[in-house]
């Protein structure tokens, strides 16, 4: 498997409804803990680091269309029950990845990644996201306000102007 177009590719899971597969570079060099995430719809469903050989395994997992992601890379792939699986099936995954593989770093996993410990899904950014919008929002309430506040004074203003020059008040 390879970039983020690449073909549906068809793996058997194992009798246990293990994944098992292995992280390399494009020379063919094991990726020792590389972050493999495996997705249903979007969603993190289990996630894996490689080993020294590069090597994985996800357990727990169902058959059906899913999606493996290493770092930036991001594949389609098509998991079989044992048994069930086409002649083409391979009972595991080869995912060539380029040099730029996250490797168990904690502030490069994304929210739900199981292995990466100590992540809660609500990083340091988002805080800081939620706070420059809250700021924000404030800010235009208190804006939209002072607007309305002055549209009045010189709605206001006008209606004694308007006064003055009809003649009914005196000029100041």
């Amino acid at each position: 498997m390879a970039g983020t177009n690449a073909i549906i590719k068809d793996v058997e899971l194992s009798a246990d409804g293990t994944l098992y597969g292995k992280v390399v570079s494009p020379e063919g060099r094991a990726f020792s803990e590389a972050v493999v995430q495996l997705r249903y719809q979007g969603n993190t469903v289990a996630a894996a680091k490689s080993n020294q050989e590069g090597l994985f395994a996800i357990s727990g997992v169902r058959g059906g269309a899913h999606e493996l992601a290493v770092g930036t890379l991001r594949s389609p792939i098509r998991l079989w029950t044992n048994g069930t699986a086409p002649n083409s099936a391979s009972p595991g995954i080869l995912i060539s990845a380029a040099e730029t593989v996250v490797r168990g770093q904690d502030p490069y996993c994304e929210p739900g990644c199981p292995p990466c410990s100590g992540t809660s899904g609500f990083g340091l950014l988002d805080v800081i996201t939620l706070a420059t919008v809250g700021t924000a929002t404030g800010a235009l309430v208190v804006g939209i306000d002072n607007q309305n506040k002055l549209d009045d004074a010189n709605a206001q203003l006008q209606a004694i102007q308007d006064a003055i020059d009809a003649g009914a008040i005196a000029s100041p």
